[in-house]
């Protein structure tokens, strides 16, 4: 495999270096992207091993199942162990544990992990490989390059530029675990209560806190171990199957936690000088027209007339549309709508952005008497000694514009 090279080399111009190269294939560049110092970071490499699930269903059982028997008209706690080498030999060869001065343990719950095996329903997706782009991005709200400013006594210093702290945590391995839970009591009917205790909690979520894994019970088998000048016990084996998840710190010698920013973008402001005011005609401005893409991905183009046109003014400019009148009178006709709100005033669009039609024939504005309204209803008045003819029934009145 290429190793990765301390400079961004154009491979198309310069020779590789053999020195630094262990395949045919070219050199890997350089991301500096991921040169991200962590030494000034508490965050810690989270990671998830079989001692953590082994931990988590231990503590689901001491802590949340609680099982507990009746011994002598008293209630007694069923204490849970883990199977070490010695105590699992001890318990293969004789049926049942002693502690070190050789007293018969009962009541007692043991857990023995059996098998890990990745799984298959999910090793199809790739999801346990991993490419580059594989991986959990988690952002963090405190970011040191955008500090807190007091706002009644604020710090003359430069606006400081926005951007997110990202940690970039691999896709963990994705695990099925076997278990035995083998449970010994002095009498059936111990056994019994211990088992009608634990029986409810199949398919749960076995675990604490953060180490949460689903949880399913096997088939129960029972067994009574009679020994010859030995007290009888009575044993159950529970298997249990854990759908779990694996993270080590490191994987391939790379640490599985990586730090960096979001990215920033270089922005640039186009500045118009246009000699009419955007807001005061239906017509948009061929200069501005001809940036319009340049402002609806983020860019805000300057004019020297009016405000900044960002991509929600220039949204609401280039959006017309047609709405018919209805008849009133000779002289009045209303409009079933609402004009739009102007993004940059805040109050409704104004008379000079509509344009009204009769018959197609276009009408100058001082003929009739409007004020948009961000109302449902508006009324225009027509000054028929100046239009030369009275409104009648049968025409057609159109009003294009900025319609809500």
């Amino acid at each position: 495999m290429p190793r990765y090279n301390r400079k961004d080399i154009d491979r198309k111009t310069n020779k590789p270096n053999p020195d630094r190269t262990e395949g045919l294939s070219d050199d890997l560049l350089l991301n500096r992207a991921y040169q991200t110092r962590r030494d000034d970071d508490v965050i810690r490499t989270p990671k998830r091993t079989l001692y953590d699930i082994d931990f988590a269903i231990k503590w689901y059982i001491d802590n949340e199942i609680r099982p507990q028997i009746t011994e002598n008209n008293a209630l007694v706690t069923v204490p849970v162990i883990f199977a070490n080498g010695e105590k699992w030999d001890n318990v293969r060869r004789l049926g049942y544990l002693r502690d070190e001065k050789g007293m018969l343990q009962s009541p007692l719950i043991m857990l023995k992990r059996n098998s890990a095996v990745e799984r298959d329903n999910l090793r199809t997706l790739d999801v346990n490989r991993i490419p580059a782009s594989n991986f959990m991005a988690y952002r963090q709200k405190y970011n040191s390059r955008n500090r807190y400013e007091d706002e009644l006594f604020p710090i003359p210093i430069n606006k400081p530029v926005d951007s997110e702290k990202i940690y970039v945590i691999d896709i963990p391995k994705y695990v099925t675990i076997e278990y035995d839970m083998m449970l010994w009591c002095d009498y059936t009917t111990q056994m019994n209560d211990l088992v009608d205790q634990i029986m409810p909690y199949g398919r749960y979520l076995w675990g604490n806190e953060g180490n949460r894994f689903a949880t399913a019970l096997g088939t129960i088998s029972f067994e009574t171990v009679n020994t010859v000048g030995e007290d009888r016990l009575v044993r159950a084996t529970i298997p249990l199957t854990v759908q779990g998840t694996l993270l080590s710190e490191h994987e391939s010698r790379i640490s599985t936690l990586k730090k960096m920013f979001s990215i920033k973008k270089v922005r640039f402001d186009t500045i118009l000088d246009l000699d009419v005011d955007v807001f005061s005609t239906t017509t948009v401005p061929v200069a501005l027209l001809q940036v319009s893409q340049q402002i609806f991905s983020g860019g805000v183009a300057q004019t020297s007339t009016g405000p900044a046109i960002t991509a929600e003014i220039m949204t609401y400019l280039v959006t017309m549309s047609d709405k018919q009148a209805a008849y009133v009178n000779s002289t009045t006709v209303t409009v079933s709508g609402a004009a739009a709100l102007n993004p940059h005033t805040g109050t409704a669009a104004t008379k000079n952005e509509f344009n009204v039609y009769i018959n197609g024939q276009y009408i100058d504005k001082p003929v009739y008497t409007w004020s948009p309204t961000l109302s449902a209803t508006q009324t225009i008045v027509f000054d028929t000694t100046a239009l030369g003819y009275n409104i009648d029934s049968t025409d057609v009145v159109i009003i294009n514009g900025r319609w809500a």
